[in-house]
C-alpha cells in the first residue's frame, strides 16, 4: 500500500508538470498584455529639429495612453534616410516604431531608386500624426506680392529668376519643381544644406524666392521674407497672410508635409490596432496640441489603411514629377 501511494504520487507530479508545461507553451496562457515594457520610438533627425519636438510631444502623449514609457531614438544623418534604415531592420514586435517623413518615404524614393529600405515592403502603416503646408516665399526686397505678380517679375526682369531649396533632391526642391510644371516658369535651382541657408539667401537678396514650411517663418517675422502662397483648401493659421495657390490660379499643386507613425512589416496587427487607437487619442490632447500649433502642424489622424494608401499616391505622385521635369530616372 505503502508503495502503490509513491507510485500515485509519482504518477500525479509527472502529469502536473506536463499540464504546466502545456499551459506554458499554450499561445496567450499567460502572455501578458501589449504593451508590456517600454517602446522605442525612432526620429531619423537631430534632437532639438522639428520634426524631433513633434516625436517628443507624441512620445509623452502615447506613454500615457499605453501605460508604458515611449523613449525618443534619434538616428540622424544621410537626410533621415540612416534612421529609416535602422528602423526597417529593426524587430518586428510592436516595441519599436518609427517617425516618418515625406522626405524619408515618397521623395527619396522618387529621388534615389537605391535606397536601403522599401517604403511600402518594410514598413506597416500605423497612423497618419500632422502635416505642415508647403510655402512659396520671396525676398521682401522684389515686387512680388502674389502669384500674378511672380509672373509678371518673370516675364520682365530680364534674367532667369532663382529658387533656393535645402538640398538637392529635398522635398522642397520637388515642390518647386511641381511648381515650375504648374505655371510653365523657367526657374533656377540653387540648393543649399538645409533650410537656415537656403532662407538666409533670399533674405539677403542673394536668391529670389524659396519652398519651405515653418521654418520660413522667424523671416517672415522679421519682415526679410514675404510669403507669397501656401498649398492646401485655406489659409494657413500658423501663417494667416498668405492665400492659397488654388485661390491664385495653380491648381493641382499639393504638397504637404506629413509624419506619421509606422512599424517595421510584420508587426503583429492587435499592436499595430492598440497603437493606432493610442495615437489618435493623443491627437486630441490638449498639450500635444499646444506643441503642433506652436510650430505649425496641423493634427490628422486616421487608421493604418487610410494612411497606407495616402502614402501610395504621393509615392506615385512624386515619381511622375521627376520624370516629368527630366530631374533623374525614377525606379
Amino acid at each position: 500500500m505503502r508503495h502503490l501511494t509513491r507510485r500515485n504520487l509519482s504518477f500525479s507530479l509527472a502529469a502536473a508538470a506536463v499540464w504546466a508545461t502545456a499551459g506554458l507553451l499554450s499561445p496567450g496562457a499567460h502572455a501578458q498584455p501589449y504593451p508590456n515594457k517600454p517602446i522605442r520610438l525612432i526620429v531619423p533627425w537631430p534632437a532639438g529639429g522639428s520634426t524631433d519636438v513633434l516625436g517628443r510631444a507624441l512620445g509623452v502623449e502615447l506613454g500615457k495612453q499605453l501605460g508604458q514609457p515611449v523613449i525618443v531614438d534619434n538616428r540622424a544623418g544621410a537626410a533621415g534616410k540612416i534612421g529609416t534604415a535602422a528602423a526597417a531592420k529593426s524587430p518586428a514586435d510592436g516595441y519599436t516604431i518609427y517617425l516618418g517623413t515625406i522626405a524619408n518615404f515618397s521623395v527619396a524614393a522618387a529621388w534615389e531608386p537605391s535606397l536601403q529600405y522599401d517604403p511600402i515592403k518594410d514598413f506597416a502603416p500605423v497612423a497618419y500624426v500632422a502635416d505642415s503646408p508647403a510655402m512659396l516665399a520671396v525676398s521682401s526686397s522684389l515686387p512680388i506680392h502674389n502669384i500674378k505678380e511672380v509672373r509678371e517679375y518673370a516675364r520682365t526682369a530680364g534674367r532667369q529668376l532663382s529658387y533656393a531649396s535645402a538640398g538637392e533632391g529635398s522635398g522642397y526642391h520637388l515642390m518647386a519643381e511641381l511648381f515650375k510644371l504648374q505655371t510653365k516658369l523657367d526657374l533656377l535651382h540653387v540648393p543649399f544644406q538645409g533650410t537656415p541657408p537656403a532662407a538666409t539667401a533670399v533674405a539677403a537678396g542673394q536668391v529670389d524666392m524659396t519652398f519651405d514650411a515653418a521654418g520660413l517663418k522667424p523671416f517672415i517675422d522679421s519682415g526679410k521674407l514675404r510669403p507669397i502662397a501656401v498649398t492646401g483648401n485655406e489659409r494657413w493659421a500658423f501663417v494667416p497672410e498668405a492665400t492659397t495657390f488654388a485661390s491664385q490660379g495653380v491648381n493641382n499643386l499639393e504638397g504637404n508635409s506629413w509624419f506619421a507613425i509606422f512599424a517595421p512589416s510584420g508587426t503583429p496587427p492587435d499592436a499595430i490596432s492598440k497603437l493606432n487607437g493610442a495615437i489618435n487619442k493623443s491627437l486630441s490632447s490638449p498639450e500635444l496640441l499646444t506643441v503642433l500649433k506652436a510650430n505649425g502642424y496641423i493634427p490628422v489622424g486616421g487608421t493604418p489603411a487610410a494612411l497606407g494608401s495616402m502614402v501610395a499616391k504621393d509615392m506615385a505622385k512624386w515619381k511622375d514629377v521627376v520624370q516629368q521635369g527630366n530631374l533623374r530616372a525614377a525606379k
